[in-house]
């Protein structure tokens, strides 16, 4: 970026172990004033800086989307356009570096427009001096590293909500959704937006389940592993496992989250498993009896053999007969 001016490395006295520069840019379209504020940085001790000047609005754009520097100074008036819009605009592509508005002359209302921009200061150039400006970079670079540490913990918490293959969601006070992962939306049926305008209470089988779950839920503010029936948009009964517990934000906003494990698929393998068992255990019990019925005709047969050979007559060979052909009929 050949616009942007590069200082010398300002070097305070050598310091026994090597320090990483902390590096600057300056965005101000009066090259005096760059050289004040510059100046007063350069007196800061124990400290290594790299110091920049940029005085073009998109050039500077460019450079804190691309996070060239650790901090950034912006001057309110740039040209055709102010410091404040920058800011806006810089923040609006995720700018994570901490910036700070300067201005000519105190301004209330531009203080405040500069914080609720995302500003992490504001300074008026007439009241600069080192001791102002060191403890505005040191505040600025820790409450950033801070933040850096916050965002990465939020990162991979909502990687870890997203993928879950459980259903994960948070709900007001009343069950209302306030946000769900995918898995919530896909179990359910709804899309998350839609989801957002209804309540875990419409989806209970059983309204005085629902019942027993939100006065259990407020009476002792939580609820562990509770086998529950869910009927989803397609009217499909889903056999889960519900768990929620109340927690509080940061402004004591009191809040609801939640978790359910779909054991439907598992329900059915007990119930098949369970079926199964059951013909089996009938099965051998029909064995047990074709066993126990079939000894007492192998002695008939038998007896009815042994007779066949005696001189029974002719009354007495018909009835020989018709026990032989019972008796062998029972046996197939």
């Amino acid at each position: 970026m050949t616009l942007v001016k590069q200082t010398d490395t300002i070097l305070n006295p050598p310091m026994t172990a090597e320090i990483t520069p902390v590096k600057i840019l300056i965005i101000d379209d009066d090259e005096e004033d760059f050289f004040l504020t510059s100046q007063y940085i350069k007196k800061i001790r124990g400290k290594e800086f790299v110091i920049d000047w940029c005085y073009r609005y998109k050039e500077a754009l460019e450079a804190i989307v691309e996070a060239r520097y650790d901090i950034y100074f912006i001057d309110y008036y740039l040209g055709a356009k102010t410091g404040l819009e920058l800011m806006k605009e810089a923040l609006e592509q995720n700018c994570e570096q901490p910036l700070i508005l300067l201005t000519g002359m105190g301004n209330q209302k531009i203080d405040l427009e500069a914080m609720q921009a995302g500003a992490y200061d504001y300074l008026v150039k007439l009241e600069l001096n080192t001791e102002k400006l060191e403890r505005c970079i040191r505040y600025s670079l820790e409450r950033a590293s801070a933040l850096k540490v916050l965002r990465s913990n939020e990162r991979k918490f909502r990687s870890i909500f997203e993928r879950s293959k459980d259903a994960v969601f948070l709900t007001d006070e009343w069950l209302v959704f306030k946000d769900v992962n995918f898995i919530t939306s896909e179990m359910l049926g709804y899309t998350k937006d839609e989801l957002m305008q209804l309540t875990l209470n419409q989806f209970f089988a059983n309204p005085e389940q629902a019942q027993r779950i939100n006065s259990l839920l407020r009476t002792e503010g939580i609820v562990e592993d509770v086998e529950v029936e869910l009927i989803n948009r397609n009217r499909e009964t889903l056999q889960s496992i519900l768990s929620l517990s109340m927690e509080m934000d940061a402004d004591d906003n009191l809040y609801i989250q939640g978790i359910i494990h779909d054991i439907t698929n598992l329900k059915r393998a007990e119930k098949a498993t369970l079926q199964a068992e059951k013909l089996g255990a009938a099965n051998r019990l029909v064995r047990a009896l074709a066993h126990e019925v079939r000894n007492p005709l192998n002695n008939i047969n038998l007896s009815v053999e042994q007779l066949g050979q005696e001189n029974l007559g002719e009354t007495g060979t018909v009835y020989m007969d018709i026990i032989s052909k019972t008796a062998k009929g029972s046996m197939t």
